[in-house]
C-alpha cells in the first residue's frame, strides 16, 4: 500500500512539473510572437514615446570661408575669429545666498563675506573693463553688473567685438581670470571678415552682406561666394539630465567643408600706386566727382590694380562703385584709333599718308563746324594737307570723319562689322565680377535709328557706349601684337597650397589685327607722347621710360541727377556741360609691360573749367608710371657690386605653446618668417623693416599649414 501511495504521488508531481513545463513553453511561444511582431509591425504612440526619448536637434556647423589674396600670396581679405565678452552676474549668487541663510553663525558669517568679495572683485573687474574698452566708466559697469545680480542677469553683454589679443588681457582681469563657473566669464567666437590693406581695392574685392534688409554680393566675394563659402555641415545635439547638450551620436552628422581661397592678378604694390595716384590727381580738381584707373599686363591680360573712386559730400574719396565695369559711355578720342585700325587692316591707308585739311570742315557735314587743331595745324605750316600719323597726335575730329565717310560712307556696315571684331560691339562678355556692362553700338540695318551723322560720330568715339574696360582690352591687344586677351582678376581657387582650379589667361582673339597694324599703331600712338604738338606730351613727355597711348574727351549728356528734376536727354544746361576724359595706353612703348586707363568724369562745368584726356588722367598716368618704375629691377638703379655689410646679431626665436602663433613683433622680416614657418605656418607680408603687428594675434590657436599675415614698418 505504501508503495503504491508513493507512485501516485510521484505521477501527481510529474504531471503538475509537465503543466508548468507546457505553461512556460507557451508563454515563451506567446512572448516570442509578440516581439517579433513588435519588431516588424508595432510603432509605439508617437506622443508617448517622445516623453521617452531625449529630443534630437539639429546643429549647423559653418565652414570656415576662404582667403582672397594677392598674386604673390598677400591676403587682401581673410576670416579670423573675434570675441563677444558676457557675464552671468549670479554666478555662484545662490551658494552664497543659502550660506547667508544658515543657523550655523559661522557659516552664514562666511556666506556674507564670499559675496562680499565677489562685489570687491566685481568692482576691480568693472575699472579694469573700462581702461580696456574705454566706452564706459567704471562706475557705469559696476552699476550695470550689480544690477545685473540683483535681476538674476545671466547673460550681460560687456563692450563690442575683440581680437585674442585683446581677450588674453580681459582673462586677466578679477573674477575673469576665475573658473568660468566661478567668475562668471562667458566668451562666444564669431568670425569676421578682415581686409588688411583697408580701402584698398575695396570695391573690387567687394562683400557679402545677407540680412532682411540687404542681400548684396559684390566683387569678388559675391562673384565667387559659392567657392569662398565652402559647404555647410550639421551634427545632431540631444539633451542631458543637467539641461545641457551633447552630440547625438546614433544619428548621422556632415563634417562642413571650409572654403576655397581666391589667389587673384591683383599685385598690391601696383594696387596702391594707382590708388594713390588717382587721389591726386582728382584732388587737383574738385569738379572731377569720379574716376577709375585699371592695370593690366599685356601677355596676359591679368588686372594688376583696379580703382574706383567717388568723391563724397565732405569732398572726400572712396571706392563705392565700380565705374571700370559698370559704366558704359561715349569714349571721345580714344575710339579714333579703331578707325585707324579698320582703315589699316582694309589697307584704304597708311599712317604717314597726307590728307587735305579743307579748312577742318568735313565737305557736306557743315553742321559739324570747323576743327580748332587743323585750323591751328594750317595757320603754323600754311600747309593744306596733313598727315593721319599727325592727326592722331593732335586728335584731329576732322579727319577721322573725313576718313569715315571717305572709305566707309557707301557701306558703313562694313565698319561696324571691324568693331565687332574687336569686340567693342554689343555682345556679352563673361567677367570676374559681377554688372559687367555690355557695349552698344548702332546698327546700319535699322533705318528708323541709323542717320547720316553715326558713320562720322562713331569714327570719333560718339553714338557709342564702351567701359573702359573694354576700351583697355582693345588698346591692350595693340601692346601685344595683335592678340586680344581677355581681362580677368582671378588666377586660380586653392585648397591651401594646393591648386584646386587654375582658371588664368584667355585668348579672346588670336588676331584682331595683323602684327604689322598693332606695330604701326604702337608707333603712332607713342607719337602722341613723344610730338612736341601731341595731346599728350606736355604730361606724360618725362615719364621714367616711354608711353604710348592716346588721350580723349567726350561731352557726355548730363546725368539725370543734375537735371533738376527736368527729363529731357541734353548736353548742355545753363551753360555748363559734363566731361568724360580719359588716357590710355601701354609702356614702356617699344616692349610694352603693362597697358593701362585712367577715365574720369566732371560734374557739370563751363567750358573754361573743362577736364581733358591729356590733364588730370594723363598726370594720374604718368604717376603710375613713374612710381612702378621706382622700384622695378628694369627702371631702378643699379646698386654697388661691393661694399661692407653690417653685423647683426642673432635675433632671439620667440617661444610658444604647440598649436598657437609666436608673437614675432619687433623681429626682422628673416627671422619672423623662420619663427612661423619652422612651426607649419605660411608667413605672407607687406612693408619693409621690423615686424608691426601680426594677424592673427600672438597666441592665437592656429592649424598648421594656415596663413599669418605680418606688417613691417
Amino acid at each position: 500500500m505504501a508503495k503504491t501511495g508513493n507512485s501516485d504521488k510521484g505521477r501527481h508531481i510529474g504531471r503538475f512539473l509537465y503543466v508548468i513545463y507546457l505553461g512556460y513553453l507557451v508563454a515563451g511561444v506567446i512572448l516570442l510572437l509578440r516581439i517579433v511582431d513588435i519588431q516588424l509591425r508595432y510603432e509605439p504612440d508617437p506622443t508617448i514615446a517622445s516623453l521617452f526619448k531625449p529630443r534630437s536637434i539639429k546643429q549647423p556647423l559653418y565652414p570656415e570661408r576662404g582667403s582672397i589674396l594677392a598674386r604673390d600670396g598677400r591676403l587682401l581679405a581673410m576670416s579670423i575669429p573675434m570675441y563677444r565678452v558676457f557675464i552671468d552676474c549670479t554666478v555662484r549668487k545662490e551658494e552664497f545666498a543659502d550660506m547667508m541663510k544658515s543657523s550655523n553663525p559661522k557659516r552664514k558669517e562666511k556666506g556674507e563675506a564670499k559675496e562680499k568679495e565677489w562685489k570687491e572683485k566685481a568692482k576691480i573687474l568693472a575699472d579694469g573693463l573700462a581702461k580696456l574698452y574705454k566706452d564706459k566708466s567704471g562706475a557705469e559697469y559696476y552699476k550695470e553688473i550689480l544690477k545685473g545680480r540683483e535681476t538674476n542677469r545671466r547673460h550681460l553683454r560687456i563692450g563690442g567685438l575683440v581680437d585674442h589679443e585683446f581677450l588674453l588681457e580681459l582673462k586677466k582681469l578679477p573674477l575673469f581670470n576665475e573658473d568660468p563657473n566661478k567668475g562668471g566669464m562667458i566668451v562666444e567666437s564669431e568670425d569676421t571678415r578682415q581686409y588688411p590693406y583697408g580701402s584698398l581695392a575695396r570695391r573690387t574685392i567687394g562683400y557679402v552682406k545677407n540680412n532682411q534688409e540687404t542681400n548684396s554680393h559684390i566683387g569678388l566675394e559675391g562673384k565667387f561666394d559659392f567657392y569662398l563659402h565652402g559647404k555647410d555641415g550639421h551634427k545632431w545635439m540631444k539633451d542631458t539630465d543637467l539641461h545641457g547638450k551633447i552630440q547625438n551620436y546614433d544619428s548621422t552628422w556632415v563634417a562642413a567643408e571650409n572654403g576655397l581661397d581666391l589667389r587673384t592678378t591683383l599685385d598690391i604694390d601696383i594696387q596702391d600706386i594707382a590708388d594713390n595716384a588717382m587721389r591726386n590727381s582728382m584732388n587737383l580738381n574738385e569738379n572731377i566727382y569720379g574716376g577709375c584707373m585699371v592695370v593690366m599686363d599685356v601677355e596676359t591680360g591679368g588686372i594688376r590694380a583696379m580703382v574706383n573712386l567717388l568723391r563724397g559730400d565732405d569732398g572726400s574719396l572712396t571706392e563705392t562703385y565700380n565705374m571700370a565695369v559698370t559704366r558704359a559711355g561715349e569714349p571721345g578720342s580714344v575710339f579714333k584709333v579703331t578707325t585707324v585700325m579698320s582703315l589699316l587692316e582694309d589697307g584704304f591707308i597708311k599712317v604717314d599718308d597726307q590728307i587735305p585739311t579743307n579748312r577742318g570742315i568735313v565737305p557736306g557735314y557743315s553742321m559739324f563746324g570747323s576743327d580748332h587743331y587743323i585750323t591751328n595745324y594750317m595757320a603754323r605750316t600754311k600747309s593744306d594737307s596733313i598727315t593721319i600719323r599727325h592727326c592722331l597726335e593732335i586728335s584731329s575730329n576732322y579727319a577721322f570723319r573725313y576718313l569715315a565717310l571717305k572709305y566707309y560712307g557707301k557701306t558703313p556696315k562694313q565698319m561696324l562689322d571691324k568693331l565687332y571684331r574687336y569686340k567693342l560691339g554689343d555682345e556679352p562678355m563673361e567677367f570676374d565680377l559681377d554688372g559687367l556692362a555690355t557695349p552698344l553700338l548702332p546698327n546700319p540695318d535699322n533705318r528708323q535709328t541709323w542717320s547720316l551723322t553715326d558713320l562720322p560720330s562713331v569714327a570719333i568715339g560718339y553714338t557709342v557706349k564702351e567701359t573702359p574696360l573694354h576700351i583697355l582690352m582693345f588698346y591692350n591687344a595693340i601692346a601685344n601684337g595683335g592678340k586680344m586677351m581677355k581681362p580677368y582678376l582671378v588666377e586660380s581657387l586653392d585648397r591651401g597650397p594646393n591648386v584646386v582650379k587654375k582658371l588664368g589667361p584667355t585668348v579672346l582673339s588670336a588676331s584682331v589685327c595683323s602684327r604689322k597694324t598693332a606695330d604701326t599703331l604702337r608707333s603712332a600712338l607713342a607719337g602722341v607722347v613723344s610730338n612736341p604738338k601731341g595731346t599728350g606730351h606736355s604730361k606724360l613727355f618725362k615719364a621714367r621710360v616711354p608711353i604710348a597711348g592716346k588721350t580723349g574727351t567726350a561731352q557726355m549728356v548730363i546725368e539725370p541727377k543734375y537735371l533738376n528734376g527736368k527729363k529731357i536727354a541734353t548736353r548742355e544746361l545753363d551753360g555748363k556741360r559734363q566731361y568724360q576724359a580719359t588716357f590710355v595706353g601701354f609702356f614702356p612703348a617699344d616692349k610694352p609691360k603693362y597697358s593701362a586707363i585712367v577715365t574720369m568724369y566732371t560734374v557739370p562745368v563751363y567750358v573754361s573749367q573743362a577736364v581733358y584726356g591729356g590733364n588730370n588722367p594723363a598726370l594720374a598716368f604718368r604717376e603710375l608710371v613713374d612710381n612702378i618704375y621706382a622700384f622695378d629691377p628694369d627702371g631702378g638703379e643699379v646698386l654697388e657690386s661691393s661694399g661692407e655689410a653690417p653685423k647683426i646679431e642673432a635675433a632671439q626665436m620667440p617661444e610658444a605653446e604647440e598649436g598657437h602663433i609666436p608673437d614675432v613683433r619687433g623681429l626682422g622680416l628673416m627671422d619672423a618668417v623662420y619663427a612661423l614657418e619652422s612651426r607649419g605656418y605660411t608667413a605672407v607680408w607687406n612693408g619693409t623693416g621690423h615686424v608691426k603687428s601680426q594677424t592673427p594675434a600672438a597666441g592665437s590657436k592656429l592649424g598648421k599649414g594656415q596663413t599669418v599675415q605680418i606688417t613691417l614698418k
